[in-house]
């Protein structure tokens, strides 16, 4: 395992452990805590000095060498982290921000505790030995106003080995404000051998795919396993995380290539992927942007994708009456939210307010921070009416069916009118309906639509989309390559992203070119296997960017990668 670029984490768990370049660090990933999510610093101590180490992390422990000595992590369950020790002590830097923050040295003089009180991350930690030591260490800066100004606070727990040179401590998140030690009788292999077992549990689900992708299979699934948090809050059910690294939270269209990708798994946590954003959707029909256990963000409504992927997720796997009617009730107000808030102009065009209500955040598109009829909106909403259609025919509401169906073929003829040009989707200024010079790909993402579109129209944009001016050795670029404003590391001007990729190879796909989609499909998955689960990635080179460690790539990567497989098993 990467420890460079995928942080060591277990499923449920709120806790996160990164590289720095001198010590680990143990992070939280509460979303109150996003500001600061740095709880405290690992160090290995031999003499009661931190010492350099050596690293190797797999995906259930860490070891860290220094000297004669090693230091080990793992997690015992979703709450708790286990550290032992052989020939050296251990420092957990806990790196006050606050003047007045500092920590507690409670329990009895034989079986002390510490209540790490971190104020920064707005989160509190249970830290004791089961055998060995501890004492803590603090010096702190008086302030008579009580401000919640800066210091330089200094407060670390140590960790001393026993006689024998060993000693085991203890972590736990806490989930409320404080608590007590509950347990003296851990064995850090024991320990493991249960993480183990409980990611092997989830390996076990998962799809077959080529034999060249099994390695980049498993840490997919290490990803996807590992960014999982446990119902808190927010959160009714285990939900899946953008990213356990920078994103801990669940977003309003991530969310929906989570629970396609994790359909082909666990049926269960896929439905949790959905609900965990539609289950908070407002009395307006707006869901959030993101939640997270403890925040929820209205700023962004980002795009409509809900329908399009619950459409895909009935191939994969069953939905009960009682889900249907849930989703029936969600959807169609989603639409009509959009239809009603979305069309400040009221000529029957939906528009974005704000890039990144797009997803597609700094798209060329939006370059002028201009208010933009994109066609790739207006395409998720017909998708989106045409699952309300389906479903309200399925659950025999045929007069709903009727009426959506109609809305379906009353905006498919408004987007043929108003977006194509020349045989091509182009986005509009809404206020003046000018078209907007940007050869970003976001309006193509309107080929979402598939056989709904006219053939010439269709053919025009399967043409540029694997053509030369977007696809590259690794994938669709997200700006033309020949553009003034393609950008070879500026998010949504240039980079290949995965959720981008898996719209295109699946709209390819529904459009009959099953050759070109499995072509783009094996491109992504080789990009992946050689660059990691970055966020996005150069589109001529390949090199992962940002976020190294991110679910949603995870996830397309194990549905295209699974995809391949069922080619060349029926080749």
């Amino acid at each position: 395992m990467n420890l460079e670029a995928t942080p060591f984490s277990y499923y449920g768990s709120y806790f996160s452990i990164t590289l720095q370049p001198t010590y680990l660090s143990l992070n939280s990933l509460h979303s109150k805590s996003k500001p600061h999510t740095e709880t405290m610093a690992i160090q290995p101590l031999v003499n009661g000095k931190p010492v350099d180490f050596s690293w190797e992390a797999t995906y259930t422990h860490i070891d860290l060498t220094a000297k004669s000595a090693k230091l080990s992590i793992c997690f015992d369950d979703e709450h708790r982290l286990v550290i032992e020790g052989y020939g050296c002590g251990l420092r957990l830097d806990t790196k006050p921000l606050y003047n007045f923050e500092y920590n507690s040295l409670l329990g009895t003089t034989d079986q002390p505790y510490c209540i790490v009180n971190s104020y920064k991350n707005l989160t509190k930690n249970l830290v004791y030995p089961t055998v060995g030591q501890l004492k803590l260490f603090q010096k702190l800066n008086y302030d008579a106003s009580g401000s919640k100004e800066e210091a330089q606070n200094i407060s670390y727990i140590e960790i001393t080995p026993d006689d024998n040179g060993y000693f085991l401590c203890v972590i736990e998140d806490i989930p409320t404000n404080t608590n007590i030690p509950t347990t003296n009788h851990l064995n850090f292999n024991d320990s493991k051998a249960k993480a183990a077992s409980k990611f092997a549990e989830f390996c076990a689900k998962l799809p077959r795919v080529p034999t060249e992708f099994k390695d980049a299979l498993m840490e997919a699934a290490y990803i996807l396993w590992s960014s999982t948090a446990r119902p808190e809050g927010n959160f009714k059910h285990y939900t899946i995380f953008a990213s356990n690294k920078d994103f801990p939270s669940s977003y309003s269209w991530d969310h929906a290539f989570n629970a396609l990708g994790v359909s082909l798994i666990d049926h269960e946590l896929a439905w949790s992927q959905m609900t965990s954003i539609l289950d908070h959707q407002d009395e307006l029909g707006q869901v959030p942007g993101s939640v997270g256990d403890s925040t929820i963000r209205w700023n962004f409504s980002k795009p409509p994708v809900q329908g399009l992927f619950l459409t895909k997720m009935m191939q994969y796997m069953p939905f009960s009456r009682q889900q249907k009617e849930y989703l029936l009730k969600r959807i169609e107000k989603q639409i009509k939210f959009y239809l009603t808030y979305k069309d400040s102009n009221k000529d029957g065009i939906v528009e974005y307010h704000h890039g990144n209500d797009s997803g597609q955040d700094n798209s060329t598109v939006f370059k002028d921070q201009v208010v933009v009829d994109s066609p790739d909106l207006t395409a998720f909403l017909i998708e989106a009416m045409s699952f309300v259609s389906k479903l309200a025919a399925e659950l025999q509401q045929d007069e709903k069916a009727h009426y959506w169906d109609e809305q379906l073929q009353l905006a498919l003829k408004k987007f043929c009118q108003y977006f194509i040009v020349n045989n091509v989707p182009v986005a509009k200024e809404t206020r003046t309906g000018e078209v907007i010079d940007s050869q970003g790909l976001l309006p193509f993402i309107s080929i979402v639509l598939g056989k709904k579109l006219p053939k010439e129209i269709l053919d025009a944009m399967c043409s540029v989309l694997t053509g030369p001016r977007y696809l590259t050795e690794w994938g669709v670029a997200t700006e033309a390559l020949d553009s003034l404003d393609y950008e070879a590391d500026a998010y949504w001007r240039g980079p290949i992203w995965a959720p981008s990729t898996l719209l295109i190879v699946e709209a390819l796909e529904d459009c009959g070119l099953s050759k070109e989609a499995l072509e783009i499909s094996r491109r992504f998955c080789h990009l992946v296997k050689h660059n990691g689960f970055a966020e996005n990635f150069n589109a001529l080179t390949g090199e992962g960017l940002r976020d190294k460690s991110f679910t949603w790539t995870a996830s397309t990567f194990i549905f295209l990668a699974a995809k391949l497989q069922q080619h060349e098993a029926s080749s």
